[in-house]
């Protein structure tokens, strides 16, 4: 399993893979075939060389019955002359009944101390050296020989069986076995590598025609795919191949077809792009040539639209004071009522010019110093009214009484009191408070309330102009929903950022931080 996934995940291409593969099992066949002939062809040599010296030294057993019989030496010595004439003979003995009367010896070679087996009818090993073999056959008087010859050749009479005379033993040298397998190995092994060398070759050279034609496939696929053109291969080569050539141009005709519809599709959406871009253009200029004037129109009607609010508002000071003179409480109340509605309209109007005057961008800052004890002053004089009206406590905390505070302060005051007054219009019974505090680098002004709290969707488009938590048509809260939007651009243009934490039912904490200017430069 995994040397097939190394196979699959190689680098080498198909074509390498296979060579190596074939060219690796011929190697493995042609040593396993070497070795499995190189030991039989060395096996039968040994047994060819020990059938030899069996068949020497049964020969001097059986030339030697004569000579021990009678006792001649030298017809003994005749045949053991012909058996140290053969190549591998080392040496040659004869040895009689007893095993240690040896009747005559050949050769110059010692022999080995060895036990003699009796009662053998064959020729055995019974000493072996990487240098020879010693091999004893028994000397034995064969039972055919009659009572008469017996006693001619004055051995003691016996009727049945075979007599054993003594035993015959040649040292038979290796010296030929070896170099023969010696020669043998190295033929072998000498045939196997030219073997591996021609079969190798001739397969390479054959595997190489083969995967030809894919690897001009693989060469045709790599150029389309560098080139992002729609090149074709040739259909040659083996079934396979050809199959696949002809489904890789089958989809490079599919593919140059989609390319051609959505190289049509793309002029066609190019020009109505083209158009819609024009049109969109000319809608964006002339919703921003109309923002634009319109910013700038309610920028300059900022008197226009004051001045009649403010004589309402002056006119009904002046009526409620006649009223009171004359005791005239019932019209005092529509009084009060009409004057509340004027001041609530001024706020709306100057939210809308506020608006206007940052979208027009003719809203100055105006950075002055400012004492943070006046501020905190100021706020003590404007939001307890707005806090009693929920019934809500309200306190400040400031660390900063004596701080000086490079900024604009009208702006300031405005974006706090817009903060403080939502703060109080959506706390009922509860708490309000601002927190003051500084830091190296800012002076952070923190709203806190135990009102009805902000959900996560909606804290993403409270800071929206004309955006409202509670926008539907029975809403409790009133509202133009320009409170925040204002309150965000001012403390942009100063050079800060308000942060929110909130959960539903849990209140909320606006807070805005402001760099500290170290000058008015």
């Amino acid at each position: 399993m995994k040397l097939s996934t190394h196979l699959i995940t190689s680098k080498l291409s198909i074509k390498s893979q296979a060579i190596a593969i074939v060219i690796t099992g011929i190697i493995l066949m042609m040593v396993i075939l070497s070795l499995v002939t190189t030991q039989a062809v060395n096996q039968q040599s040994r047994q060819l060389m020990l059938k030899n010296a069996f068949q020497i030294t049964q020969g001097l057993a059986k030339q030697s019955v004569f000579p021990i019989l009678s006792g001649s030496n030298q017809n003994a010595q005749s045949a053991m002359e012909q058996v140290i004439g053969f190549q591998s003979v080392m040496a040659a003995r004869l040895l009689l009944e007893d095993e240690q009367s040896e009747f005559i010896r050949g050769g110059h070679a010692e022999f080995p101390n060895a036990n003699v087996h009796r009662k053998t009818e064959q020729a055995e090993v019974i000493a072996e050296s990487p240098a020879y073999w010693l091999v004893t056959a028994p000397v034995i008087l064969e039972s055919d020989v009659s009572d008469d010859d017996e006693f001619e050749l004055g051995v003691s009479s016996y009727t049945q069986g075979e007599k054993l005379l003594g035993y015959a033993q040649v040292l038979y040298s290796k010296q030929n076995l070896v170099q023969a397998q010696t020669r043998i190995n190295f033929t072998i092994s000498l045939i196997g590598i030219i073997s591996v060398c021609t079969l190798s070759l001739l397969l390479y050279i054959a595997l190489v025609k083969l995967f030809r034609p894919l690897d001009n496939l693989a060469q045709t696929m790599a150029l389309a795919q560098e080139t992002t053109e729609h090149t074709y291969a040739e259909e040659v080569g083996a079934k396979e191949l050809r199959e696949m050539a002809y489904s890789y141009n089958n989809m490079m005709r599919v593919l140059e077809q989609h390319e051609d519809k959505l190289t049509l599709h793309r002029d066609v959406l190019e020009k109505e792009v083209q158009i819609r871009t024009r049109e969109l253009v000319q809608a964006r200029d002339s919703a921003l040539t109309a923002s634009r004037h319109k910013s700038e129109f309610m920028a300059n009607m900022s008197h226009e639209l004051r001045t009649p609010i403010q004589s309402i508002l002056g006119y009904g000071e002046l009526i409620n004071e006649s009223l009171m003179l004359e005791d005239n409480f019932e019209l005092l109340d529509d009084m009060d009522k009409i004057t509340k509605n004027a001041e609530r309209l001024l706020i709306m109007i100057n939210n809308l010019l506020d608006l206007a005057k940052i979208e027009a961008g003719k809203h100055d800052i105006n950075l002055v110093e400012i004492n943070m004890e006046k501020v905190v002053s100021d706020l003590y004089d404007v939001i307890p009214p707005l806090a009693s009206k929920n019934n809500n406590q309200f306190q400040i905390e400031s660390s900063v009484d004596d701080f000086i505070f490079v900024t604009d302060k009208d702006k300031l005051e405005q974006t706090l009191i817009n903060l403080l007054g939502n703060a109080c219009k959506f706390t009922e019974n509860g708490q309000v408070s601002l927190a003051i505090r500084k830091t190296s680098q800012h002076l952070k002004f923190s709203v806190k309330d135990t009102g009805i709290g902000l959900s996560q969707a909606q804290q993403k488009f409270i800071f929206e102009e004309f955006r409202q938590v509670d926008s539907g048509q029975n809403r409790k809260f009133s509202g133009t929903g320009l409170g925040l939007a204002i309150s965000q651009k001012f403390v942009e243009l100063l050079g800060g950022r308000i942060e929110i934490k909130s959960e539903l039912g849990q209140g909320a904490v606006f807070t805005v931080i402001l760099p500290i200017n170290k000058s008015l430069n």
